[in-house]
């Protein structure tokens, strides 16, 4: 008989069996911390996290990955839902590229204890910052299928709480945000995260088309970067290996001048991995009399490249050097121009830097579901005053009710916390 074939869904299952190479081929369009490698290395470096992934087939090799994973204890700040309802940690530290939080609300989430969110159900890719699902074949009705069978199988299983931190606007994600919504989640407002479309012919074209602004300010930045004495070089795959635990300290020291958190055994753990998989890796170093005091890694996934890690020795090479930006806005564009990439995904972290160069932002949202439902409407009120102080904080339009201004936007010195 005719007809479409049957979308099967499970929850709670492990990764796919699916190496880098299967990933190139079979989930081509997806981001690289999605996919079974990344994720693989990120269930070694958190033995403390229970992976809890929803899978969908549909006919052979057709495949559709919400990765999830559930957190029996309160987390880093990143990983924590209180957080995105306005909560700080005792400890001080700052939600990944936040605003300043409000000490009424932190204390009226923290008059709640933990009972409420934990176990948490954390959807998406908790080192690669992003919550979407990898798939390689679409119906109108997926998203919303994958969440039907998620959400009661969550709360079945125990879940206090689901939390999407970081979905970005791009095609298809609306209908998880909707699904996600449709089930009795609230959300709202994160951030944004920058990419660059490779439109020109090369870089020179590029450069050309540019604003003259934003072209003197790249043109600048180079500069500075030569003056300041530093000298940039790349290295490809397994020569990697020798620089992997600078890259992590230095990365470290990037998300810890911004107030966030970052462990080095998880670079490293990560990004030897990829290096193992023989992925497609690249990494800027940047030296000043003769050491290492600047990286940045990028990821290249077919047509795209995606830097991920950047990291800088201030205290060599100054506040104001311009390296930041000939390093991880400069030098991967020009490369992936010669390559005949179609775009460089920058993340979050850094907007504003970023869009004067050239960037594009796509907003990022933060969805949350409470397994009480008595406790929802309260939730969902201070993840919508959350999302409206971070939105003043990025200079966005708030659709909603105007909350106290100019609150300080976090890392927003030109170096990016999260990548």
């Amino acid at each position: 008989m005719g007809g479409s074939p049957r979308v099967v869904i499970s929850t709670g299952q492990a990764l796919p069996d699916m190496d880098w190479t299967g990933e190139l081929a079979g989930l081509t369009d997806s981001w690289p911390y999605l996919g079974p490698s990344w994720l693989r290395a990120t269930e070694k470096v958190l033995p403390d996290v229970q992976p809890w992934h929803t899978l969908a087939h549909r006919a052979r090799g057709e495949l559709a990955l919400l990765p999830g994973y559930i957190l029996t204890t309160p987390p880093v700040v990143d990983h924590e839902p209180r957080t995105y309802l306005g909560w700080q940690a005792p400890s001080g530290e700052e939600v990944c590229c936040g605003a300043e939080t409000d000490a009424t609300r932190s204390a009226e989430v923290d008059a709640l204890g933990t009972e409420p969110f934990f176990p948490t159900l954390l959807l998406g890719s908790p080192l690669g910052y992003r919550t979407e699902v990898a798939y390689n074949f679409w119906t109108p009705t997926l998203m919303g299928s994958i969440v039907d069978k998620l959400v009661p199988a969550a709360f079945e299983a125990g879940i206090r709480c689901i939390v999407a931190p970081w979905i970005p606007s791009r095609r298809g994600n609306d209908a998880l945000v909707d699904a996600l919504n449709a089930a009795g989640a609230s959300s709202t407002f994160w951030g944004y995260e920058d990419f660059m479309s490779l439109d020109a012919p090369n870089w020179e074209g590029h450069l050309a088309a540019l604003p003259l602004k934003k072209r003197q300010r790249i043109k600048g930045d180079v500069r500075r970067a030569e003056a300041a004495g530093v000298t940039i070089e790349r290295v490809d795959g397994t020569d990697i290996r020798p620089y992997v635990a600078r890259i992590a300290e230095l990365t470290c020291l990037n998300r810890e001048k911004n107030g966030a958190g970052e462990e080095p055994e998880h670079i490293v753990g990560i990004l030897s991995a990829l290096i193992d998989e023989g992925a497609d890796v690249r990494a800027y170093l940047g030296y000043k009399d003769g050491a290492l005091v600047a990286t940045c890694v990028t990821i290249r996934k077919n047509h795209r490249l995606f830097p991920k890690w950047a990291g800088f020795d201030y205290a060599a090479i100054g506040e104001r050097s311009g390296i930041y930006f000939a390093l991880v806005l400069d030098a991967p564009v020009r490369d992936a121009y010669a390559e005949g990439l179609r775009t460089v995904e920058f993340g979050a972290g850094a907007h504003q830097a970023k869009a004067l160069r050239g960037c594009t932002p796509r907003e990022v949202t933060t969805s949350m579901l409470l397994s009480d439902p008595a406790l929802r409407p309260q939730a969902n009120a201070w993840l919508d005053a959350f999302g409206n102080s971070r939105r003043v904080a990025f200079g966005a339009a708030s659709p909603a009710p105007a909350q106290p201004a100019n609150l300080p936007l976090l890392g927003g010195s030109g170096d990016s916390c999260c990548g």
